[in-house]
């Protein structure tokens, strides 16, 4: 009988390694990744994500969440998203907001931000990106990953939209979001990363920038490097997220992305848009552009 007992005990093990073995090794077995002329995509049927979320800490507002989940490996080397949640307390059916940080920005960093946006009524989910913070592992430049890319094969600046489309799964599976009214957000690399993830999955509400544009590579350009540079650049995808709308929130004395630069990709976005032009502020978030913050995502997201 204690063998049956100990025999069974030891199956049930198997099975159960087994199964998260298969569920985390779907993502990257699973044919969602395409390429074709200057552009790449990742279907909207990602499968189930399988997200590690636990309650960090609670204040007498806002609940704090850690949250972690496997995404795509570059070449043989997997990946673990690491992010960090807040939502107000006692949420129910509260819209949802991805923020990706800028680049080299950790999750921590972006906390204050996040925390501002959820006192107003949403859940935020901000990530360490690749090479940044507890995911770690590779941040390629884009002379790096480009003879990836020329291989055939995923390069990494394609992979950070699929990190953030996987954070958008996340949110979605949370039981007090609601899933069909979540937007993507991000500040200045972050920020570009977040327009190419809005315009592949429809079912993202819209998008707010801050302190972000395109690079404006030229489609034009004859080069071996041209299909590459235009595929990683906002430009080529912004017109995509129309008929959803597109904020964004810029300064006048922008000295890393310069205003004008927000003003070319602005333009190629589709109808309806909004640019907000703030006078007092430097690169990335400042308390100047909180009103129209609040009030581009009450108008994106209802609340």
């Amino acid at each position: 009988m204690r063998k049956a007992y100990i025999f069974v005990t030891i199956l049930v093990a198997l099975i159960i390694i087994l199964s998260a073995f298969l569920l985390n090794s779907s993502i990257s077995n699973k044919n969602i990744y395409s390429f074709s002329g200057e552009s790449f995509s990742y279907s909207q049927d990602r499968g189930q994500v399988n997200a590690n979320i636990s309650l960090e800490y609670v204040n007498d507002t806002l609940d704090y969440y850690l949250v972690n989940y496997p995404s795509r490996p570059l070449l043989n080397y997997s990946t673990t998203i690491y992010g960090l949640l807040v939502m107000p307390s006692n949420a129910s059916n509260v819209p949802g907001l991805v923020l990706l940080p800028g680049g080299g920005v950790k999750k921590e960093d972006e906390l204050r931000l996040a925390s501002i946006i959820a006192h107003l009524g949403y859940a935020v989910l901000t990530i360490d990106q690749r090479g940044i913070g507890q995911t770690g592992g590779f941040y390629l430049s884009p002379d790096q990953d480009y003879p990836i890319f020329s291989e055939g094969k995923e390069p990494m600046q394609h992979l950070a939209v699929f990190d953030a489309l996987r954070a958008f799964d996340v949110l979605r599976s949370m039981p007090q979001v609601n899933e069909s009214d979540i937007a993507m957000s991000g500040e200045s690399m972050g920020g570009r990363y977040a327009i190419i993830a809005t315009a592949l999955d429809s079912r993202i509400k819209g998008f707010i920038g801050i302190s972000t544009s395109g690079f404006h590579f030229s489609p034009y350009e004859n080069s071996p490097y041209t299909p590459y540079l235009v595929s990683i650049d906002p430009d080529n995808y912004i017109s995509r997220i129309s008929p959803r709308q597109v904020f964004m929130i810029h300064s006048s004395n922008d000295s890393i992305i310069p205003l004008s630069d927000a003003e070319t990709t602005y333009s190629l976005a589709g109808q309806p848009k909004n640019l907000t032009i703030i006078n007092s502020c430097g690169h990335g978030y400042c308390t100047a552009m909180l009103p129209a913050l609040k009030a581009d995502l009450s108008q994106l997201l209802g609340h």
